[in-house]
């Protein structure tokens, strides 16, 4: 199986959050500035959202413990999601391989046929990740509240900020995350530090 995390670097990081790439400068971000991507991303979220059988309120812990099963759960979610997206990822790493070089060749100038496709896979590509949210949420028994806590303490274990996009819908209350993690969360986390990486990407488009 083809590495996870290097079709999220060249799809998702560096378009979308290291920003570093032709690709990305040129291309995908003003497609979705021209559209109007994150608003119609956070419009198509909040429809998916609706799919979501666990529709209970949730409060995180007083002591702030993540908890073996819940941890448990939230990594069988995020396998799932990224056994449904494997495929798609390494296709769309391969194209924008090539669409970059292409754009170098053409001395750095992107077409609006170039930004609009690039824009219409990215966002094809997040639109189909939230369905596979969905559909691991529901596999695990979340709330969409509880996935949102969950994944934000894990990745807070581990020393990963995940700057979660204005379309994630439904991580409320930004507040209630700040409290430092507890060490019994940071020791079981840890050893699943390498897999974890490999979904930072998603999780920073609030998946």
């Amino acid at each position: 199986m083809k590495n996870f995390a290097i079709g999220c670097l060249a799809v998702l990081v560096v378009l979308a959050v290291a920003g570093g790439g032709i690709a990305w400068f040129k291309v995908i971000k003003p497609g979705m500035e021209f559209a109007g991507g994150v608003a119609e991303l956070g419009r198509e979220y909040s429809e998916l959202n609706e799919a979501i059988e666990n529709r209970s309120g949730f409060a995180p812990p007083a002591d702030g413990e993540l908890g073996e099963d819940r941890f448990q759960r939230f990594l069988a979610a995020q396998r799932q999601m990224r056994n449904a997206l494997e495929g798609r990822l390494e296709t769309l790493e391969d194209k924008y391989e090539s669409l970059e070089a292409e754009i170098e060749e053409r001395g750095g100038q992107a077409g609006v046929g170039d930004m609009m496709d690039a824009y219409g896979d990215l966002t094809g590509l997040l639109i189909d990740a939230k369905r596979a949210q969905v559909e691991a949420i529901n596999a695990q028994d979340f709330s969409l509240s509880e996935y949102n806590w969950v994944r934000e303490q894990v990745y807070r274990a581990i020393g990963e900020s995940v700057a979660v996009a204005a379309i994630s819908n439904g991580a409320e209350g930004g507040g209630e995350f700040e409290a430092q993690v507890p060490e019994a969360t940071r020791e079981m986390v840890e050893p699943y530090r390498d897999e974890l990486l490999q979904g930072h990407a998603l999780a920073w488009w609030g998946l």
